[in-house]
């Protein structure tokens, strides 16, 4: 077979591979968005938990959510591979918001969120790793590989902009009980999808053999774990002390994996990871701080607070195309965008994302909401922010990783985002937004946006400085 042929081939392949997982990861994403858009406003309007503690607990979810990655793909690698583990994520994605819908005490609301967790662990980090394996068995060159997890990204985005979008209008007019059900219809969905997929994505199916000490190992972890998940979202200070011991479990990956790539490759692989938390901790204001903001002082006769997000997703289907086609393009001129500027142009969108939220509280009358307009204008921007580094960071990845570490690694860069969270509910613990006060809301979130436009200057400072030695070693 000519080189054309093996081409025509994989290109013809990549479009099964990214049509299965984008949809998967798109019902994934649905389901995880329902949760993110609304736990602030379910724990303080249903529990009666305070904006200090739900803040704190939000951080604690989205950490949770994202380090359950790091078992998710350590279960991939070692006995289930990547489409099974997906597929499992699934079911216990029915089962987390099966409870969440009938959740009537705050044990119930652990349980149903420790199963959420599990399924994101489960999904998210092992649809990226099947598709990396894909592009390094194929013929397609590294900016194709960036095309495709363009693409992929789109599907997680298409995911997020239907929940975000429809999100409040169910809970408004069906109560909070309405949004979970629609997660479970579409948790059914991926479940049959992925049962399908098997069909046509076999060649690309690396089979484990299900023995009974398997079976029996996975579902003694899982259990334990959900246990763990429990009482972490019981107990604060458990949450803290378990984002430390799965820091050091990355560590650890990290020394092991030296052992196949060099010194100087992990290093840079523990920058990139570094930079994923600051960006993610500031990133999800907009899922704590600033959409409180949103709720309590900005006019929202034209969209309500999730919908405001929603814009956000809009943004990144829209320009996750654009933007791909566009690195190719470069890469084509010979003007290569590298991996390290391209997070450092991240950072310099979230700062004017940051800044047109203040600018709009300056300009708007002591006494008067602030304007949508400015709102969405910043979510727009927001948007090429996070496809500059999360689809390129998941890219990054599959590239930067040791064979036999890709999942694990993808669990490492997922995990940045769990402790980016925690760090984004302890930032966001710290500017209390009125529902009453509309002058010490303003005051406050202006407060809180000065530090967070001071983080992300100085982080992308940092960047630049790093630049020659990260490009040398990667």
């Amino acid at each position: 077979m000519s080189s054309q042929d093996i081409n025509s081939r994989d290109l013809r392949e990549e479009k099964k591979v990214l049509a299965i997982t984008s949809l998967a990861e798109f019902a994934e994403r649905y389901g995880y968005y329902i949760i993110q858009s609304l736990l602030i406003f379910y724990l303080i309007d249903k529990f009666q938990i305070s904006q200090d503690l739900s803040a704190s607990l939000v951080g604690t979810t989205l950490s949770m959510v994202y380090i359950s990655a790091i078992l998710g793909g350590f279960i991939a690698e070692r006995y289930l591979g990547y489409y099974r583990a997906g597929l499992l994520g699934s079911l216990f994605m029915l089962s987390g918001f099966f409870i969440l819908a009938y959740s009537t005490s705050q044990s119930m609301l652990y349980l149903g969120l420790s199963f959420i967790s599990v399924s994101t662990g489960l999904i998210k980090s092992n649809m990226s790793a099947f598709i990396g394996r894909f592009y390094d068995k194929s013929s397609l060159n590294d900016s194709k590989r960036d095309f495709g997890f363009n693409i992929f990204y789109m599907g997680i985005n298409l995911g997020s902009f239907g929940a975000l979008f429809i999100a409040s209008w169910l809970k408004d007019n069906y109560g909070y009980g309405a949004p979970f059900y629609s997660s479970m219809a579409v948790s059914a969905f991926m479940l049959c999808l992925l049962l399908v997929g098997f069909k046509f994505l076999n060649k690309h199916i690396i089979e484990f053999k299900l023995t009974l000490s398997v079976t029996l190992k996975v579902t003694l972890l899982l259990i334990v774990y959900i246990i763990v998940l429990f009482y972490i979202f019981e107990q604060p200070i458990i949450a803290n002390l378990s984002i430390f011991v799965a820091v050091i479990a990355s560590k650890v990956i990290l020394g092991i994996s030296m052992k196949k790539s060099s010194f100087k490759k992990v290093f840079v692989a523990g920058i990139f990871f570094l930079l994923s938390i600051i960006y993610w901790g500031l990133y999800f204001q907009i899922f704590i701080s600033v959409l409180l903001f949103t709720q309590y002082s900005v006019d929202n006769s034209l969209l309500n607070p999730s919908q405001f997000l929603s814009v956000e997703s809009l943004s990144v289907l829209f320009f996750a195309g654009i933007l791909g086609k566009f690195w190719i393009y470069l890469d084509k001129k010979r003007m290569k965008v590298e991996d390290i500027d391209k997070f450092n142009i991240a950072f310099v969108l979230l700062t004017i994302t940051f800044l047109v939220i203040l600018v709009s509280i300056l300009i708007s009358p002591e006494h008067t909401k602030v304007s949508a307009y400015g709102i969405i204008f910043a979510y727009i921007i927001l948007g090429v922010s996070e496809l500059s580094l999360s689809a390129i960071g998941l890219s990054m990845i599959t590239k930067i990783a040791p064979k036999g570490f890709v999942a694990l690694y993808m669990g490492i860069w997922l995990l940045t985002l769990g402790v980016g969270g925690k760090l984004g509910g302890f930032l966001a613990s710290f500017f209390y937004i009125s529902d009453s006060d509309l002058g010490l809301s303003k005051a406050n979130m202006s407060d809180g946006l000065d530090t967070f436009i001071v983080i992300a200057i100085l982080t992308s400072i940092i960047i630049l400085l790093l630049r020659r030695f990260v490009n040398k070693n990667v």
